[in-house]
């Protein structure tokens, strides 16, 4: 009976580390960009499919919503301000992404927004005093969504600290022994409660 009841602990102790293992792997994945380890999110990302769904999403804020025709007419064209507008946003995304969305450039960008608070509004001085278990909570405040669609995908969405109209959608899956970031998509509020997006067809 002993025997058995150590058993049944520790298997519901690995069934509570394996459902907090993907939440940990997001918060160091934070925790990376804040400090600067480039050498963390380059083992703990997989760039391709992160890049190329981030391309995707980032689309839609700088060109808005492809028009969608009724049935029976033809497509509608574009204006010439709607192309140009269209042309400089893919430019601006594709330009973004390609100097961001790596290693070294992600901690770059968080310093942006870091540059922001330290000198408008003084809110990074107030998190680097911080305990780590108080950032973890502000980051578990933030959660607005998370779901496993299997044992091996975890699906988690955040709602962005200073803009409450963005929110941030990351597909976790488990490599090996590691979960690693392999989409990420940004949405509009009134987007994010929709079902997920068709996600990329990877090789098995």
């Amino acid at each position: 009976m002993k025997s058995l009841l150590i058993a049944a602990t520790a298997t519901l102790f690995l069934a509570i580390a394996f459902v907090a293992s993907p939440f940990v792997a997001a918060w160091s994945i934070r925790e990376a960009m804040r400090t600067g380890d480039s050498a963390y999110l380059a083992e703990k990302i997989e760039w391709p499919t992160v890049r190329e769904t981030l391309r995707g999403s980032l689309m839609e804020f700088a060109t808005g919503p492809v028009a969608v025709a009724s049935v029976g007419t033809a497509n509608p064209q574009p204006g010439l301000w709607q192309r140009i507008k269209s042309g400089i946003g893919r430019h601006a995304v594709e330009s973004m992404v390609d100097a961001y969305v790596t290693p070294e450039g992600l901690p770059q960008l968080f310093n942006v927004r870091k540059f922001y608070r330290d000198n408008i509004s003084g809110q990074t001085a107030a998190d680097a005093a911080l305990p780590w278990h108080e950032r973890a909570r502000l980051f578990w405040s933030r959660v607005k969504r998370a779901e496993f669609h299997s044992p091996a995908a975890f699906e988690i969405e955040l709602a962005d600290r200073n803009d409450s109209t963005r929110h941030y959608v990351g597909l976790l899956e488990l490599r090996g022994a590691t979960w690693k970031l392999t989409e990420l998509r940004v949405l509009k509020v009134r987007e994010a409660s929709l079902p997920s997006p068709t996600r990329i067809a990877r090789p098995a």
